[in-house]
């Protein structure tokens, strides 16, 4: 957040881009100088950790199982497809919350007052039996389109545009390149109270 502070004060924007158009929304009046900030965290976010937990993910599921990487290398077209898929497994964001700002009846007796905070969590939605057939089950061909990985309506996700481009664009080129993924060694999970991701993930590839 320092860091983007600093780029909005120097200015040091490319002229026509996302970020240019934010600081001059700000220098305009429209919007508060945290406002510029805030947004553009909301895509450097999304090139980073959550991004970086994706592909990670991504690599470790197909280590862990060669047959739909098998599918993805004979059918580059099913890389959409399987990104949600790794979203949808893993979620590499688990749980976000919010404040509700109205009493909320959930019916069977189950009310949350209002000013009450909610956690919610995307990876349990995302393996909801209820609407996932199989939800364990790690398969590219599933070509969903309603996990909540992103989040959902006026919350979802601002730079999952981002994010779909670069993994799109690294599982393309491994496909290409790469016959066989594998671990190298024991994986070790990241503790982080809402990514969920790898510190350490050692991959051989072929």
């Amino acid at each position: 957040m320092g860091y983007l502070a600093e780029v909005v004060a120097k200015e040091s924007l490319v002229p026509g881009g996302f970020g240019w158009t934010m600081l001059e929304a700000h220098k305009a009046g429209q919007i508060p100088v945290e406002g510029a900030i805030g947004l553009l965290a909301g895509y450097v976010v999304a090139a980073f950790d959550t991004t970086i937990s994706a592909i990670s993910s991504g690599m470790w599921l197909f280590a862990r199982h060669p047959d739909p990487w098998d599918l993805l290398r004979a059918d580059p077209a099913l890389v959409p497809s399987a990104f949600n898929e790794i979203v949808r497994v893993e979620s590499p964001i688990q749980v976000f919350s919010r404040v509700t700002t109205r009493e909320v009846d959930l019916g069977e007796g189950a009310v949350i007052p209002s000013g009450a905070r909610v956690l919610h969590s995307y990876g349990a939605a995302n393996r909801d039996e209820r609407h996932f057939p199989d939800p364990d089950r790690f398969d590219v061909r599933r070509n969903l389109v309603d996990h909540l990985g992103f989040g959902y309506g006026n919350h979802a996700c601002a730079g999952q545009g981002l994010a779909r481009l670069e993994v799109h664009a690294v599982l393309k080129a491994l496909a290409a390149r790469v016959e066989r993924i594998e671990l190298a060694g024991e994986p070790v999970r990241a503790l982080n109270n809402i990514t969920r991701g790898f510190r350490s993930l050692p991959v051989r590839v072929s």
